[in-house]
């Protein structure tokens, strides 16, 4: 039976399908009959860190015929498609601005595909412009990921590898809406410096993205202000591409060889294929591509709030690189292919241009390991022999008789030892597997419901090592069957039980039992980030209508002017204290909500 969601009760009965129909590399399990089977490849690199990728496999013709890896920022947190401008300036963990520039020839390969369909376009709420930072209207909700720091000391490029988002009060964020025809018949679009004229202008938003919206957030409850298309971003996403949780990964660390397994479906005909991986990091600089050739935009000025264009940084460094090596499927030995160099580039930045998402020559683009490592071609660096990309053939009879791992035994998830890090910190053992051929990797997945099932598994975040960056966990695979792992898992939230689960994969991809511990998180008491230090105090929550209505004041009217901003200056210094002593009396709670009653009625005058 086919693949289709009528043939499938659910989103993850059907992404459980494509799992095995397609033999998508992360899960997949070969048959034990070498004639069922197309064979196994083994892909291996080397990241530079904070590198996004997408990893694909495409037919003689350029085809793209199956996404073989795409890391969690695009996949998972929706950074291609979600509310901002795409041109708005960049972070740690920063939330807005559609990053569309992410992983363009992956993106506009899987768009082409015979069959495939593009994304809904996610936007504001209702913002009056995508170029506001700021809350201008109730259309915020707790995030347990995205952050902004409005403190150019911790939203500065070179703060990237130090800063965290620590907060009193979680940060709140505009999780957005789809666009709709309306809103696409009405003009709305986003401020768009132009690449060519330097001149700021409107640009018209399409319906339709090439990225899928954020899948790591559900509709929130309460005294909370989500839209109610919230609710239909991961199954939107798995509607439009179902193998999105097969092939979702972490972001890989920094600097450490990759190996990756991809089972070749048994409908692939023997022949000629090509295997890319296109690689992005923000940011990263060089004489052609910087700041000065593309600064933070400035207009058109009504269209820009002051958050926008003072923190953060211009992200738009050197484009995405793609990297592919040619290979020859269905072959009756073990066969290595490999390349030492960069193929291309997407080579721009302005997606209004008919080359956007094509692939282009390396011009003006950094290729120097020794002098810039990292960067341009080096996103993928150097192996032994100078290869940037291997790819090892297994032919189908190589796995004939495989037989997949044993269970992990003795799992068990507890709370980190040290408390300064038991809100988003845990510890997890188990004992190893044992298998024929040895185990090849061990894939920890972490999630707020329980995993009961394969679909459910894949569904599930990949799990975090135990640092700021939350990179992939990295799990050791050399422990003999029974021997002790013991691990730190990272990326978690406070207060929040989670479910964890395990299996191991060998050799031929083939996958043993899933093993399962629970584990709930600590409190911890964070910092505020709102600049609405007093009105928050007054009202108890920076979701209270009469803060929103002062903060559109403060970005509307207060800001544009010198006298203004240094009043919002001198509230900031001032105003942290003042909240924190308010916050213990009522009666100074009162006194502050009367004293601010006068402005909120004011600011709603101001907004008409």
């Amino acid at each position: 039976m086919g693949c289709t969601m009528g043939g499938w009760a659910s989103a993850g009965a059907l992404a459980l399908c494509l799992w095995s129909a397609l033999a998508s590399s992360a899960a997949a399990q070969p048959a034990a009959d070498g004639e069922t089977n197309g064979g196994l490849l083994e892909i291996v690199f080397v990241p530079t860190e904070r590198a996004q990728l997408a990893i694909w496999v495409q037919d003689a013709g350029g085809e793209l015929l199956s996404t073989v890896r795409l890391t969690e920022a695009v996949a998972y947190r929706g950074i291609g498609n979600r509310p901002g401008a795409s041109q708005m300036n960049s972070g740690f963990r920063w939330p807005y601005g559609r990053r569309e520039g992410a992983l363009p020839v992956w993106a506009r390969k899987r768009a082409q595909a015979p069959g495939a369909e593009p994304f809904r376009t996610v936007i504001f709420q209702d913002r009056g412009s995508e170029g506001f930072a700021s809350r201008t209207s109730p259309d915020q909700s707790g995030d347990d990921y995205y952050c902004l720091a409005f403190d150019r000391s911790r939203s500065a490029q070179d703060a990237l590898d130090a800063v965290a988002c620590a907060s009193v009060i979680l940060f709140s964020s505009d999780k957005g809406r789809f666009i709709t025809e309306a809103d696409v018949e009405a003009g709305y679009g986003e401020p768009y410096r132009d690449l060519v004229t330097g001149e700021g202008r409107p640009r018209p938003l399409p319906l339709h993205s090439l990225y899928p919206p954020r899948r790591d957030v559900d509709r929130c409850t309460g005294d909370c202000f989500d839209h109610e298309d919230v609710d239909l971003f991961a199954e939107h996403a798995r509607e439009v591409m179902p193998e999105i949780d097969a092939v979702t990964m972490a972001t890989p660390v920094g600097g450490l060889e990759q190996r990756l397994l991809h089972p070749v479906p048994v409908e692939w005909a023997p022949g000629d294929y090509r295997l890319c991986v296109e690689a992005n990091v923000e940011g990263d600089y060089n004489a052609t591509f910087d700041d000065e050739a593309y600064p933070t935009p400035t207009e058109p000025i009504d269209r820009w709030d002051f958050w926008a264009t003072t923190y953060g940084y211009p992200y738009r460094g050197q484009p995405s690189v793609v990297y592919c090596v040619d290979m020859v499927l269905r072959d009756e030995q073990e066969r290595v292919f490999e390349t030492t160099d960069a193929l291309g580039t997407a080579g721009t930045w302005d997606q209004e241009s008919t080359e956007y998402g094509t692939l282009r020559p390396m011009d003006g683009m950094t290729d120097d390991p020794v002098e810039a490592p990292g960067s341009g071609a080096d996103r993928l660096h150097q192996m032994d022999g100078g290869e940037r990309v291997r790819v090892i053939v297994h032919p189908s009879f190589s796995c004939a008789d495989d037989a997949p791992p044993s269970a992990v035994t003795e799992l068990r998830v507890e709370r980190h030892h040290q408390k300064r890090n038991a809100h988003q910190w845990a510890e997890l053992s188990f004992e190893a597997a044992g298998d024929d051929r040895g185990i090849f990797r061990y894939d920890v997945r972490v999630s707020t419901e329980p995993i009961t099932d394969d679909a459910g598994f894949m569904a599930a975040e990949p799990a975090k090592e135990a640092t700021i960056e939350a990179a992939e966990l990295r799990v050791p695979t050399d422990a003999a069957a029974g021997e002790t792992i013991h691990v730190e898992l990272g990326g978690l939230v406070a207060q929040t039980h989670y479910h964890v689960a395990v299996r191991a994969m060998d050799r031929c991809a083939g996958l043993g039992p899933i093993a399962t511990g629970e584990v709930t998180t600590t409190e911890r008491v964070f910092a505020t980030v709102s600049p609405c230090f007093v009105a928050t105090a007054a009202w108890g929550t920076p979701l209270a209508a009469e803060v929103g209505s002062l903060r559109r004041l403060r970005d509307r009217h207060l800001m544009v002017h010198p006298a203004g901003r240094q009043l919002v200056g001198l509230y900031h210094r001032l105003g942290p204290e003042l909240a924190a002593w308010a916050r213990e009396h009522e009666a100074l709670r009162a006194a502050a909500r009367m004293a601010l009653t006068p402005v909120v009625a004011l600011a709603r005058w101001l907004d008409g």
